[in-house]
């Protein structure tokens, strides 16, 4: 495990439009000099609004979408299916990706991306009008945010860490962006501290020195890193899977990485 403190500058099926049973809490938290913006972008000085999101047609099951992310990538069955029972993660019905729907605390979904699930597929996608604040995450009701940079890292790591899991929160950016954490920030008033699980090269370190300054600068927050000793955590994952496979039956829970 290695934890490190930056200081000093370093549906599922038809559900797609559901809502989710959980809102975000409580009034925006205080910063020291919050910077937060609308999603807006300017153009020749005048604000203009987003496309609007689309979200795929839902298939009506999830067969290739557990298959890919369980049997291919390792995930705890548990893991998806909490997941899909809270409409964030569903099959679409032409080509059968995985679809990962970020909502904002009303329910509404705000951000998709994409993952193809055919064997050996390196398609990848974050569908026009997703807005970036609001990439693939889970609210919890503890004090800590985890801060991945793909959603199936995001999975990869609960399933290796599942230990209470539901309590914390936890985001995607979907690159590494840091709109997605100022988000939380704001409306998550619990939150005490961010822990970066960025990649374990040389752009996810310097992505991490950069959020963790950006944070420590502008809110009131204790910031830390946790780095997978492989190159991300679904590679961390599925060497602890290989572990399990020769090591007699390990249970997977079990392990501490």
């Amino acid at each position: 495990m290695k934890f490190l403190h930056y200081f000093y500058g370093y549906s599922e099926e038809d559900a797609v439009v559901m809502h989710l049973d959980a809102n975000y809490a409580g009034q925006p938290r205080a910063q020291k000099a919050g910077r937060f913006h609308n999603p807006v972008s300017a153009a020749n000085g005048s604000a203009t609004k987003m496309q609007r999101l689309r979200c795929p047609a839902a298939n009506s099951n999830m067969r290739r979408v557990f298959a890919y992310l369980c049997q291919t990538r390792g995930i705890a069955p548990e893991v998806a299916s909490a997941f899909a029972h809270a409409h964030l993660l569903y099959e679409s019905a032409d080509k059968h990706n995985a679809v990962f729907v970020g909502r904002d605390g009303q329910g509404k979904p705000r951000h998709i991306h994409m993952r193809g699930t055919l064997t050996g597929s390196g398609f990848r996608q974050t569908l026009a009008g997703s807005e970036k604040a609001h990439s693939f995450n889970y609210v919890g009701q503890g004090r800590q945010l985890f801060v991945f940079e793909a959603p199936i890292d995001l999975l990869s790591y609960i399933t290796l860490h599942p230990e209470g899991w539901q309590g914390n929160s936890y985001v995607a950016l979907c690159g590494v962006g840091i709109s997605p954490i100022e988000r939380f920030l704001e409306e998550v008033p619990q939150l005490e501290e961010v822990t970066l699980c960025l990649d374990n090269d040389q752009a996810g370190h310097d992505a991490a020195r950069r959020i963790a300054k950006q944070l420590l600068d502008e809110w009131e927050v204790e910031v830390t890193a946790h780095f997978p000793d492989y190159k991300d955590w679904n590679e961390e994952l599925q060497a602890s899977r290989e572990m399990v496979q020769t090591g007699g039956g390990i249970e997977m829970a079990g392990l501490a990485m």
